[in-house]
């Protein structure tokens, strides 16, 4: 079995987000297209406490 391991592809590395990575958005397509091919996708989330930067 094939499996997808999306890291970090939350709303605050996007376009606006708190910490936003230029051209950040350009994932978001690309992840859409190739989700398909997996059975198993498991996505990972960065979180830090809120007087952490």
């Amino acid at each position: 079995m094939k499996a997808l391991v999306i890291i970090d592809v939350q709303n605050d590395f996007l376009i606006n987000g708190s910490l936003e990575v230029p051209d950040g958005n350009d994932v978001i397509e690309p992840i859409n297209e190739i989700i398909k091919n997996y059975a198993l996708v498991v996505a990972t989330k960065d979180w830090h406490p809120l007087d952490h930067v």
